[in-house]
C-alpha cells in the first residue's frame, strides 16, 4: 500500500502557478420566512415531479393572517413535468378558493417561470396553456402573485409530494 506524502495542489494553487488570479465570492446566508397576508387570505401552491417527465402532483393551502390553515389540497396528476405540476397546482388552488368563496390577497409560488409568465401575460409552454389560461381568468385584480423561495413554501411542497406518493386527490 502506498500513501501520498505530498500535499496535492489545490485548484487555486494551479491557477496561481499559471498566472491567473480569481476572487471567490462567499455565499451569503439569507433569512427567509413566511409573511402572512395583511387582509383576507393567501394561497401557497407548489408542484412536484419525480422525473422529467415523471409522476407529478400539486398541493397548496389557504391561510389567514394568523397563519391558520382554512383549507389544503393535494392532487395527483400522473405523468408530467415540473412546469405542468406547478401550473396545475396554481389552477387547482385558485379554483378551490373560488369554489369556497375566499378572497385571496396574495398567491405564493416558488416557480419563478410560472410567476413571471403570469405577470407578463405570456404562456411559457403550449402544454400548460389550458391551466395557465384558467389561472389567469381566476386571478383577482386585488390579489398579487408573488415568487417565494422554496424554503417558505414547505407546506405546499409536502402536500405536492404527498399526492405523488399516495396517487390520490385530497382536500383537508
Amino acid at each position: 500500500m502506498v500513501f501520498k506524502t505530498e500535499t496535492a495542489w489545490s485548484a487555486s494553487q494551479v491557477l496561481l502557478s499559471y498566472g491567473f488570479t480569481y476572487h471567490a465570492l462567499a455565499k451569503q446566508t439569507k433569512l427567509v420566512r413566511w409573511i402572512p397576508p395583511v387582509v383576507d387570505f393567501c394561497l401557497n401552491v407548489d408542484g412536484a415531479s419525480k422525473g422529467n417527465p415523471g409522476l407529478c402532483g400539486g398541493g397548496g393551502c389557504i391561510r389567514d393572517k394568523h397563519d391558520n390553515v382554512l383549507l389544503a389540497f393535494s392532487n395527483y396528476y400522473g405523468a408530467g413535468n415540473s412546469l405542468i405540476a406547478e401550473a396545475r397546482a396554481l389552477c387547482d388552488g385558485l379554483r378551490l378558493a373560488h369554489f369556497v368563496g375566499v378572497r385571496l390577497s396574495a398567491i405564493y409560488s416558488d416557480s419563478s417561470t410560472l410567476v413571471q409568465s403570469m405577470q407578463q401575460g405570456k404562456c411559457p409552454r403550449w402544454l400548460i396553456h389550458r391551466w395557465w389560461r384558467s389561472s389567469r381568468d381566476l386571478l383577482d385584480n386585488g390579489s398579487s402573485l408573488v415568487h417565494v423561495f422554496r424554503e417558505t413554501n414547505q407546506v405546499a411542497d409536502r402536500l405536492a409530494n404527498h399526492a405523488i406518493y399516495t396517487m390520490c386527490n385530497e382536500v383537508f
